[in-house]
């Protein structure tokens, strides 16, 4: 698996080859004409390289889905991946430091994390990182998502806003 991604995308089972066609196609109708779709050692998960902003990316899927939601059909879900660094603690807070600039003072937090081979504690990891962030945290309707996506030696961070995250679920006809 490379380092070189800026989004993860997940698939059902044994369907990798559908979903990288349909990510290529749906990335085409959005005007992202260099995108890179490759396998991760992680069932139902791709990684994918476009050339712009993700997560402007993911508003114009979103804008397209919601016009016609059989866009997605293998693709399942698309987080924007803004920053990949190798899986140290030491990066990660570094990272999360810069993110929470980021996130005014009025606003609050959640902090999502999935980890894939990782050496870490969940609930370690989750304090050290929410001890970087001087915010209020919300779970059930933060207005910031702070993404930490861990695959063995690489993680990507985001800062999001909920709706940056785009589900096949939520489009259920």
């Amino acid at each position: 698996m490379q380092k070189n991604f800026n989004f993860l995308i997940s698939y059902p089972r044994f369907h990798e080859r559908d979903a990288i066609a349909e990510i290529w196609y749906v990335f085409s109708n959005i005007g992202e004409e260099d995108v890179r779709a490759e396998r991760t050692p992680f069932p139902g998960l791709l990684t994918a390289k476009t050339s712009s902003d993700p997560i402007e990316n993911t508003i114009k899927l979103r804008n397209l889905v919601e016009e016609d939601p059989t866009y997605l059909r293998f693709a399942l879900k698309f987080i924007p991946i803004e920053v990949v660094i190798d899986t140290t603690l030491e990066k990660i807070v570094e990272i999360i430091q810069n993110l929470e600039k980021r996130i005014d003072r009025n606003e609050t937090f959640r902090i999502t994390l999935k980890q894939r081979r990782s050496p870490f504690e969940s609930q370690e990891l989750i304090i050290k990182v929410a001890d970087c962030i001087d915010r209020k945290v919300n779970l059930s309707q933060p207005d910031k998502i702070v993404m930490v996506q861990i695959l063995g030696d690489y993680t990507g961070l985001s800062l999001l806003k909920p709706e940056h995250i785009l589900s096949k679920a939520e489009f259920v006809l």
